[in-house]
C-alpha cells in the first residue's frame, strides 16, 4: 500500500458540516467534492466539550482530551485567580501536551503552521510559523510582548495591528466618523476638464490598535467633470499627482502600503479603502478603509513575513468586517470582497511557503469565516429565525458565497501538492446553530440564594462577601471555596453541599417562555472525566444546555442540532492509504485525527495523544501486520543466506588449514 508522505491539514472554524457536504455534492463547491469523491466523509465526527475553538483546535494537534492539554475553554482561568477574572485561551505555554509539530522535531521534518490558534509563542525546532495568537493575521489575543492580562467575565479582549476597519461618512452610523465636504482648496495638478471640487479632511482614528498610532490624516477630494460627482482621490498633500487612491463609486483601491508611527516605533502595514456611496451633489459620502494590517510581526521566524508580501491581497484582520455588516457600515457585497481578500491570502501565503521549503512534512492552517459569519447572521440563514423572506434569501446566499471562497482558497492550496503523495484532512472544531430562546445561568444561582449581587457605583455587581456559587466561561460554575478563591467564603467542609444546591437549582429550573428545562446535564468536576474534562482548569460543575437556548455554539454537546444547525464537526480525509467515495457513520473524534496520521505516515506519535486510529477509513486496515511478516520474512531469507554464507567460508578455511 502507497504510504503518503506529506500531510495538509485545513481547518474551518464552526462550519455546519451537512450543509457542506450538501453544498459539494451539488456542485457548488467542487474542490471539496472531489475531496470526497477520492476519500472518506465522516457523518459523526464527535468534537470536544465544550464546543469552542482554543480547546477543540488543540485536541486536533495533540490529539488529546481538553483535560489533559489543559485548554479548557475560550478564556482561561486557574486556582487563585479572582472567580470573575479570566484571560485569552491563546497561550501556547498554557497547554500542557506535545503538538504533532513537537513530537516529530527530531526526524528533522518541516512543518508549516498558518493562522493556528493557540499556538503563540511559536513551540518547536523545525517549524515555520504564521500567527496563532488570535483567530486571523494581525490579531493578537495574547499581546506580542507575551504578557498575559486578565479581564472580566466572558471577555474577548483582543488588539490588531495597525487598526480594525474605519467608516468615514456624511451620515451618522454607530462607531464612525462623521465628514462633511466642503469647497476645495487650492489643488495641483487637477485633470483638465475638472468643473468643481469638494474636500475633506479624513483624520483616522484607529480601532481597536493594539498600540497608540501616531495622529494621521489624509486629504479627501471629490471631483465633478461637468455632470455631478463622480470620483474622489486620497492624497496626503493637495497634489492630485500625489494622491494614493482614486476611485469611483463602489470601486476598491489597489494595495495601498504605508508606514504608521506608534508608541512600538514604525510599523509597515497595508490596506485597501472602498468608495461605498457618492451622490451626484456630493451631499452623501460613504467611504470605507478596510482593517490595517502590518506586514511583519507575526512569523517564526521572523524574516519569513519578508517573503509573504503581495501585490493585490495583504493579512487582513477580518473580524472588523463581520462587526461592520452588522453596523450597517457595508453592504453584502463589500463583506464577500473582504471575506475573499483573506481566503486569497492564506492560499497565496501557503503556496509560498510550500515553494520556501520544498521538503516540508506537515502544513496546518486554521480559516475563521465560518464562525464568524454564523455568529453575525445565522438567524438569517435559517428559515425559521429569518426575520424576513427576502432576509433569508440574501443570506443564504451569502452563505454559499463564503464556503465557495473557501473552496477555492481550498483547491489553491492543493494545486501544490501530489495527490499521490498527499494526505489531505478537512477538518472543523465545532458546528454551529442559531441562536433560540435566552437563558441567564446568573439569574438562576440568584434565584436559590446562591449568587448575591449588591449596588456599586449604581450598577449590579456580584458582592463576592455573600455569593457562594458563580458562572464563569462557557459551561462552567465555580463554588466560592475559601482557601482558593481570593475572596472564598465557602469552607471546605461545605462544598459537596452547595455543589449539590447548584445542581439542584439547575436542574428544577423551568424555562418560563417554553416550559422546557434548559439544562441537559449538570455534572461534579470529578464526574465530568467521563466527557474529557477533569483538572484543576475546570469548573467545580460543569453543565451542558438543549440546542433550543443559548448561542451558536460552547454549552451544547457536540450531538446538539436545531433549525439547520448541527454542531458536529466536519472530517474530510482522501489521500494515499484512504478508502475512496465512502461516507462513514462510525462515531469518530478530533483526538483520532493525528493517531490515524501518524499511523499512516510512520510519525512519532504525540507524547498526550489518547485517540485512537481511524481503521475503517483504511484501504488496508491491517497493512501494519502485512508489513511487519514480509519484513520478518525478509528477516528470515537474509539471516539463513548470511548464515549460510558464513558456513561456506568457514568451512574453506578449514580445508586449507588441512592441507
Amino acid at each position: 500500500m502507497l504510504k503518503p508522505e506529506k500531510l495538509v491539514l485545513i481547518g474551518l472554524d464552526a462550519p455546519i458540516a451537512p450543509r457542506i457536504y450538501d453544498y459539494a455534492m451539488k456542485g457548488h463547491l467542487p474542490n471539496i467534492k472531489r475531496l470526497i469523491n477520492r476519500g472518506v466523509y465522516f457523518r459523526n465526527c464527535m468534537v470536544p466539550y465544550p464546543t469552542i475553538t482554543p480547546p477543540n483546535w488543540t485536541s486536533i494537534v495533540t490529539g488529546a482530551r481538553i483535560g489533559t492539554h489543559g485548554i479548557t475553554c475560550f478564556n482561561m482561568h486557574k486556582p487563585g485567580m479572582p472567580l470573575d477574572h479570566t484571560y485569552s485561551a491563546f497561550d501556547s505555554r498554557d497547554c500542557r501536551a506535545q503538538y504533532i509539530w513537537e513530537a516529530i522535531e527530531e526526524t528533522g521534518e518541516p512543518v508549516l503552521i498558518v493562522n493556528y490558534p493557540s499556538t503563540w509563542p511559536p513551540r518547536g525546532k523545525n517549524i515555520i510559523q504564521i500567527g496563532g495568537a488570535g483567530l486571523a493575521l494581525n490579531e493578537w489575543r495574547i499581546a506580542p510582548g507575551l504578557e498575559r492580562v486578565e479581564v472580566g467575565r466572558y471577555a474577548a479582549k483582543y488588539g490588531v495591528t495597525i487598526c480594525d476597519g474605519m467608516l468615514f461618512s456624511s451620515d451618522e452610523y454607530p462607531l464612525a466618523a462623521k465628514i462633511n465636504l466642503r469647497e476645495g482648496g487650492e489643488w495641483k495638478n487637477l485633470p483638465s476638464g475638472v468643473k468643481d471640487i469638494r474636500e475633506a479632511e479624513i483624520n483616522l482614528y484607529f480601532p481597536r490598535a493594539l498600540y497608540r498610532v501616531e495622529h494621521t490624516s489624509w486629504l479627501l477630494l471629490a471631483l465633478d467633470y461637468g455632470s455631478g460627482f463622480t470620483e474622489i482621490v486620497l492624497s496626503k498633500a493637495r497634489d492630485f499627482n500625489s494622491a494614493f487612491a482614486r476611485l469611483k463609486r463602489g470601486e476598491w483601491s489597489q494595495l495601498i502600503k504605508d508606514v504608521f508611527e506608534t508608541e512600538k516605533g514604525e510599523f509597515r502595514a497595508a490596506f485597501k479603502v472602498k468608495l461605498i456611496e457618492l451622490s451626484r451633489d456630493c451631499s452623501k459620502i460613504k467611504l470605507y478603509v478596510s482593517p490595517i494590517g502590518a506586514l511583519s510581526g507575526w512569523s517564526y521566524p521572523e524574516n519569513i513575513a519578508e517573503k509573504l508580501e503581495f501585490e493585490d491581497v495583504y493579512p487582513i484582520p477580518t473580524r472588523g468586517a463581520y462587526t461592520a455588516l452588522t453596523l450597517g457600515w457595508i453592504d453584502e457585497e463589500t463583506f464577500l470582497e473582504i471575506v475573499d481578500m483573506e481566503h486569497k491570502w492564506f492560499a497565496k501565503a501557503a503556496c509560498k511557503l510550500m515553494d520556501e521549503k520544498p521538503s516540508w512534512k506537515i502544513f496546518v492552517m486554521h480559516a475563521h469565516c465560518p464562525d464568524w459569519a454564523y455568529h453575525t447572521f445565522i438567524n438569517e440563514v435559517d428559515p425559521s429565525t429569518a426575520t424576513s423572506r427576502d432576509k433569508n434569501k440574501t443570506y443564504l446566499r451569502i452563505e454559499l458565497e463564503f464556503y465557495k471562497s473557501i473552496d477555492r482558497m481550498i483547491g489553491e492550496i492543493l494545486s501544490k501538492t501530489d495527490p499521490s503523495k498527499t494526505l489531505i484532512v478537512i477538518v472543523s472544531d465545532h458546528g454551529a446553530k442559531p441562536t433560540a430562546h435566552k437563558i441567564d445561568i446568573r439569574s438562576i444561582l440568584e434565584n436559590a440564594g446562591l449568587l448575591v449581587y449588591k449596588k456599586e457605583n449604581g450598577h449590579r455587581v456580584i458582592d463576592w462577601s455573600r455569593t457562594r456559587a458563580a458562572p464563569q466561561r462557557s459551561c462552567y460554575i465555580y463554588v466560592n471555596l475559601k482557601g482558593r478563591d481570593p475572596e472564598g467564603i465557602v469552607k471546605p467542609q461545605e462544598y459537596n453541599k452547595v455543589v449539590d444546591q447548584v445542581i439542584k437549582a439547575l436542574y428544577d429550573y423551568t424555562d418560563p417562555e417554553t416550559g422546557l428545562k434548559p439544562i441537559l446535564f449538570a455534572l461534579r468536576r470529578e464526574d465530568a472525566r467521563i466527557i474529557g474534562l477533569y483538572g484543576e482548569r475546570v469548573g467545580d460543575i460543569i453543565f451542558a444546555l438543549r440546542p433550543e437556548f443559548g448561542g451558536q455554539h460552547g454549552a451544547f454537546l457536540p450531538t446538539a442540532k436545531y433549525g439547520i444547525g448541527d454542531l458536529r464537526g466536519l472530517l474530510i480525509m482522501a489521500g494515499p492509504g484512504i478508502k475512496k467515495g465512502v461516507v462513514i457513520d462510525r462515531t469518530v473524534w478530533l483526538m483520532d485525527i493525528m493517531p490515524t496520521v501518524c499511523y499512516l505516515m510512520d510519525l512519532p506519535i504525540p507524547r498526550d495523544a489518547e485517540g485512537a486510529v481511524i481503521y475503517q477509513a483504511l484501504e488496508d486496515p491491517n497493512f501494519k501486520i502485512r508489513e511487519l511478516k514480509e519484513l520478518r520474512e525478509k528477516y528470515e531469507r537474509l539471516k539463513a543466506a548470511v548464515e549460510s554464507e558464513m558456513n561456506l567460508t568457514h568451512t574453506y578455511f578449514m580445508s586449507n588449514l588441512r592441507e
